[in-house]
């Protein structure tokens, strides 16, 4: 516990300065992350498959280099990143298979695609106020989950993929989430945009909901992890693991709380 604390009250900051300062510095902190993100993925997957690294790797740090011009043309990114990877299967045949091709495809869009949905967040009219949602339905759910759990936890939530998550613990992530949201709107928009506080309550529904996606993103990560046989994506976080077992849950809030920004924001024009 010691371990984790003193791992987060020195990432906390950092990760203040980064969103505070936004692009281009989130642009080439999300090329560090998904990096080293995507370097544990492919690690984790070693022993059983062999993803084709230097696409992977490639497709990354093309994404976010070139984040507005592939954005405005996901589809042509999307098409010769298969094209690529296809091509690089035939050259290099046998050495890679058309499931690690598949794998490849995957690791790139999952951590690609979905860490880029918190740029766009951050680039939208009140992308200040937003992309701090995303970091509270996540990391604020799994910290009430987390000590939820240990007070009153007694009901497995799901016992094959976590077992140490329980039911009540998922509860008290929810709601605490909830109150986090809550807060953080009133303190928020009292001090910039107080237009936004006429929204409170769509907010704290949209925490929620991102709470509840945040708890399956943290379930989908044990589940893959579970599949390759590993305790953990990494360990260069200590007390937490990998960087991608800290940021398993933003990865699926993200896309979540932008389609959420994109309503409010749409109302309030």
């Amino acid at each position: 516990m010691l371990t984790r604390i003193i791992t987060g009250v020195i990432g906390v900051p950092l990760v203040i300065l980064i969103v505070t300062l936004g692009s281009p510095t989130l642009n080439y902190a999300m090329i560090v992350i998904s990096c080293l993100g995507i370097y544990e993925l492919f690690h984790t997957m070693r022993d059983i498959h062999n993803p084709i690294k230097y696409v992977g790797y490639g497709s990354l740090l093309l994404y976010f280099a070139f984040f507005k011009i592939i954005n405005a043309h996901y589809s042509i990114y999307l098409a010769l990143l298969i094209v690529i990877a296809l091509i690089c299967m035939v050259i290099k045949h046998p050495k890679y298979s058309i499931i690690d091709v598949s794998l490849t495809i995957f690791s790139s869009l999952y951590i690609g695609l979905l860490f880029g949905f918190i740029i766009l967040t951050r680039n939208t009219v009140y992308g200040a106020f937003w992309v701090w949602l995303i970091v509270i339905s996540s990391w604020g759910s799994d910290t009430f989950a987390y000590f939820t759990g240990i007070l009153i936890g007694k009901h497995k939530l799901a016992p094959k993929l976590s077992p140490k998550k329980t039911i009540e613990g998922s509860i008290g992530g929810l709601i605490g989430a909830g109150l986090l949201g809550y807060v953080y709107t009133i303190i928020y928009t009292h001090y910039t945009f107080g237009v936004l506080r006429e929204h409170t309550v769509v907010v704290i529904i949209t925490v929620i909901i991102a709470s509840i996606i945040s708890q399956f993103g943290d379930l989908a990560a044990s589940a893959i992890k579970r599949f390759f046989d590993q305790k953990d994506f990494g360990y260069i976080l200590p007390g937490h693991g990998g960087i991608l077992d800290r940021v398993d849950s933003l990865l699926l809030v993200a896309p979540v709380i932008y389609v959420a920004v994109t309503l409010v924001e749409n109302i309030i024009r």
